[in-house]
């Protein structure tokens, strides 16, 4: 089936989806992969559509329970031949928290997830991104996360994060 959208409802859905450059964090980023942090949920929506995913749900306040417990990013795939190979268009990344213990920073679990809302563990992702082909980027990427996660809540950010501000990085 053929769905034919006129041009005004074009630019309805493109403004509904529109989000600015202050609700998103670009962490990584080359010809075949996207890594971006959302910081509403209109950018969840718009980065995670078509995903399973509980953070892109409109009408949940699951983003922002994620949000505020630890760092959430997504994995988007644009390459369609890597697509392809990974029998997937996006991953979402989790991280709780991380917890100081003896004066070291330890980031919590890191969950993975495919865009059908399957969760991967770890180490299974990583051999299964080696086996397609594609370690060294979304390695670079993951590690761009890490870094990410580990600084969300140092104490430098800890002010902005408590007065709501979604872009204190």
């Amino acid at each position: 089936m053929k769905i034919v959208l006129t041009e005004a409802q074009l630019n309805t859905l493109v403004e509904k989806f529109k989000i600015g450059e202050d609700e998103r964090i670009k962490l990584f980023e080359t010809d075949d992969f996207l890594l971006v942090v959302p910081l509403t949920r209109t950018a969840s929506c718009k980065y995670g559509a078509g995903t399973k995913w509980c953070t892109t749900e409109r009408d949940d306040d699951q983003f922002e329970r994620h949000f505020d417990m630890g760092s959430l990013a997504y994995l988007i795939v644009k390459n369609p031949d890597t697509q392809e190979k990974l029998a997937n268009t996006k991953f979402a990344f989790f991280a709780n928290r991380p917890k100081y213990i003896d004066g070291n920073k330890e980031i919590g679990r890191i969950v993975v997830y495919d865009d059908a809302n399957n969760v991967m563990p770890l180490q299974s992702f990583l051999n299964f991104i080696d086996n397609a082909g594609v370690y060294p980027d979304v390695k670079a990427a993951y590690n761009k996360f890490i870094e990410y996660a580990g600084d969300k809540f140092t104490p430098k950010n800890l002010d902005q994060i408590r007065r709501g501000l979604k872009n204190p990085f």
